[in-house]
C-alpha cells in the first residue's frame, strides 16, 4: 500500500512541476509566425506567378514544334491560333490542318491571368495566326488569316510590318509585368526568352 501511495505522490509531483507556456511566449511565437508570413506569402506568389508564365510558354513552344513536325509528316499545312477574347479570359491555343480544319493537337488553354499583349504590355487584337507549310517553313505571317493582328520583329527585336522576311513574335505577360516572348523565324525555327524585346 506503501509503495503504491508513494508512487501516486511522485507522479502528482512531477505533474505540479510541468508548467504551460505563459501568454507573452505564445504572442511572441504569433508575432513571429506573422512576420515570417508577411515576408513569404509575396515572395511565393511571385514565384508562382512566374512559374505559370513559365510553364505556359513553354507548354506552347513545345505545341509549335509538334506543330511544325505535323505540317511536314503530314505533307499538310497546320494553322496554330493564339486567341484571347478579353484581357481577363484566358489565353487559347488550336493547331488545325489548314485544310480540313481538323485538330493536329490537342489544344491548349493558358491559366488565368497570362495575358497575350506587345512588348510594353499593351493590349492586342486577337487571334494571332501562324502557319506552317508542309516545308517546315512557315506561311508569310502578312497572309495567313487574320494576318493584320500579327506581330513582326526585327533582328534586333523592334517592332516592324509583317513580310515573308520578318520573323512573328507574341508576347505573353502575366499580372506582375513580367513578358515572356516566343518567336517564330523565317526558316521555321521556334524560339522563346525572358524578355520582351529579344529577337532570335
Amino acid at each position: 500500500m506503501k509503495i503504491c501511495e508513494c508512487r501516486q505522490r511522485g507522479i502528482m509531483a512531477r505533474l505540479g512541476s510541468v508548467r504551460g507556456f505563459t501568454l507573452m511566449e505564445m504572442m511572441i511565437v504569433v508575432a513571429i509566425i506573422g512576420a515570417l508570413s508577411a515576408i513569404a506569402i509575396p515572395n511565393y506568389m511571385d514565384w508562382n506567378r512566374k512559374y505559370q508564365l513559365r510553364e505556359s510558354t513553354g507548354n506552347l513552344f513545345n505545341g509549335f514544334q509538334l506543330a511544325r513536325m505535323s505540317a511536314m509528316n503530314q505533307n499538310a499545312t497546320v494553322t496554330v491560333t493564339v486567341t484571347q477574347s478579353a484581357s481577363t479570359s484566358p489565353v487559347g491555343v488550336t493547331f488545325t490542318d489548314a485544310t480540313s480544319g481538323s485538330y493536329v493537337l490537342p489544344p491548349l488553354t493558358f491559366t488565368s491571368g497570362l495575358s497575350l499583349t506587345n512588348a510594353s504590355g499593351g493590349s492586342v487584337s486577337s487571334p494571332q495566326v501562324a502557319q506552317f507549310m508542309s516545308s517546315g517553313r512557315p506561311v508569310d505571317p502578312s497572309v495567313v488569316p487574320s494576318a493584320s493582328n500579327n506581330l513582326c520583329i526585327t533582328t534586333s527585336g523592334a517592332y516592324v510590318t509583317c513580310s515573308r522576311s520578318t520573323p512573328q513574335a507574341l508576347n505573353f505577360m502575366n499580372t506582375a509585368g513580367l513578358n515572356y516572348r516566343l518567336v517564330i523565324t523565317t526558316t521555321g525555327k521556334v524560339s522563346w526568352c525572358y524578355s520582351a524585346s529579344c529577337a532570335q
